[in-house]
Formats: structure tokens, sequence, C-alpha cells
């Protein structure tokens, strides 16, 4: 099987990226050697390779996110518990707040009348 060999740099009339035809061995050997062309890889070898290691960081990836997700759905759901018990105790504290603004209008309101009576 001939090996092919790609043009890297500008070789004759082959412009960069296309096949390499026609050299001798001695013209292939001072080419290879000077980094003008490269021998042809199979773009699927290659690309398999790469992929499946995309495939399994993306997969490592995603476990990660999720365990993340359940992290911060755990965290909201606690603060929206502390949320509504605070909002409780804030309606307690404002009727509590009432009442006693209540009692001491009319305990005002009592003295008043108690020290207008004594005159």
């Amino acid at each position: 099987m001939t090996k092919k060999y790609i043009a890297i740099g500008s070789v004759g009339e082959t412009l960069p990226g296309h096949e390499v035809k026609g050299l001798n061995s001695d013209r292939i050997q001072a080419l290879l050697a000077s980094g003008v062309i490269e021998e042809y890889q199979e773009p699927q070898e290659q690309g398999l390779d790469n992929t499946a290691a995309q495939i399994a960081s993306l997969t490592a990836e995603i476990a990660e996110l999720k365990a993340n997700e359940e992290i911060l759905i755990a965290g909201k759901d606690k603060s929206d518990a502390e949320v509504a018990e605070l909002k409780l105790k804030v309606e307690g504290l404002e009727k509590s707040l009432a009442t006693s603004e209540a009692a001491l209008k009319k305990a005002t309101a009592e003295a008043k009348k108690a020290t207008t009576a004594d005159k």
C-alpha cells in the first residue's frame, strides 16, 4: 500500500492541506525532514479517540453538574422553609405590637379621663 503525504506548506503546485503526488523517495524524505509535508493519517482514527475522550469528559461533567444541582435544590428548600418560619414570626410580632399599641392607647385615654376627673 502506498503511503500518502499531505502538504503543510506549498510544494510545487500543491497547496497546503492537499495530497502531494509524483515525488521520489529521496525528495519525500527531504520534505518530511524539513516539515513541509507529513504522512497522511486517516481522520476516523483520530476522531474516534478524541470523541471517546470528549464523551468521557462530558459524562463526568454532567455527573458533577447533577450533584451540584441536588445540593442547590436542598439548599433552596431549606431556605424556603426558613423564610416561611420567619414570616410567621413577623406576623406574630406585628399582632403583638398592634395589641400593645391598642392597650397603650386605652391606658393613655383612661389616664387622661382620670386626670380631668380629679380637677
